[in-house]
């Protein structure tokens, strides 16, 4: 199929959409929310939670779909290729929409030119587990083995190249010059149960996932990525106590087609921006050691565009590079 009509056949289903929404208010059919990772992670349990409570106030269904695969490539690439009607939406990440724009540069879609960012929804730390027959329980006394030890070790990635855990990771070793095996996983859900098995040892994930199997005693955790201790586990070390600067903040937001008519994404992001203040909502979230936020469309544009930046530098520095 020739460009030139695969490009009439989008106009034609932007005009179908249109003639759509001038017919019927928005929404008048289930939403689709896409997770681009497996189900289980903080990612998918977030969108289920703001799905849930989003279909109340909108009085539709709205259901969630995991998409996972190629570093969240194939459920991004998904929702960029969708129609523009406001039906199809994406729970974005830290890692398919800012990291992903500098390591990958292939990508088939673009992260800046083809996506209209709603609200950010949800932020965390990453915590730094490690398998409990690590004999390290402490960042130098992981650091020391690791050094002792180079290209030992094999450390997970939560959803695969390009992930904040990945990235994180690769900052972690260029800055203790250490080295280790990077294993790249579907979502955060397969990656700790090889954790825990003991088929990798080391890992950067998102703080709600591995916290859960830190009490469980499944796992140890040595340190947090945020600027201070967290509320959640007040007793695990800021990874900035040990090396200064280390400090990573990973995040969730909502982003439709980039062509979605402007009333339907500012209807979505007032709405999300409300769901993210309901007390039960906070509440879940919080017992999941997850901060929700909330935001206008214009606010989460910038800081995207801000941590878009961010981690281009980040990948320049460490010469990090996505595994084929």
């Amino acid at each position: 199929m020739s460009k030139v009509i695969k490009l009439f056949l989008k106009l034609l289903a932007i005009s179908a959409s249109l003639s759509a929404l001038a017919a019927d208010p928005y929404p008048n059919k289930p939403i689709r929310i896409i997770v681009p990772l497996a189900p289980g992670g903080v990612t998918d349990v977030a969108a289920r939670i703001v799905g849930a409570k989003l279909s109340e106030r909108l009085g539709k269904p709205v259901v969630v779909e995991n998409k996972p695969g190629a570093s969240q490539a194939i459920g991004s690439e998904f929702v960029a290729n969708a129609p523009p009607d406001g039906y199809t939406i994406i729970m974005g990440t830290i890692s398919a929409f800012a990291i992903n724009a500098s390591l990958y540069k292939n990508l088939r879609y673009s992260i800046s030119k083809d996506f209209a960012p709603i609200s950010l929804a949800t932020s965390q730390p990453l915590m730094l587990v490690v398998h409990p027959s690590v004999p390290a329980n402490t960042v130098p006394e992981l650091i020391a083995l690791l050094k002792a030890n180079p290209g030992k070790y094999a450390f997970g990635s939560p959803g695969g190249s390009g992930t904040s855990g990945h990235m994180t990771t690769e900052l972690f070793m260029m800055k203790t010059g250490t080295s280790m095996i990077h294993i790249p996983y579907k979502g955060s859900g397969p990656m700790i149960i090889d954790l825990m098995g003991g088929q990798i040892q080391v890992a950067f994930d998102n703080l709600p996932t591995a916290l859960a199997q830190v009490k469980n005693g499944k796992l140890k955790a040595l340190a947090i990525t945020s600027a201070e201790r967290s509320k959640f586990a007040p007793n695990v070390p800021t990874l900035n106590e040990y090396i200064p600067g280390m400090t990573v903040t990973a995040w969730q937001g909502l982003f439709a087609p980039v062509k979605t008519p402007a009333p339907i994404l500012d209807q979505l992001s007032n709405e999300i921006q409300a769901v993210m203040k309901m007390p039960e909502v906070v509440s879940k979230l919080n017992d999941l050691g997850v901060t929700p936020v909330g935001n206008t469309r214009a606010e989460f544009s910038a800081f995207v565009k801000d941590e878009i930046n961010r981690w281009g530098e980040v990948v320049r520095i460490s010469g990090a590079k996505p595994d084929e």
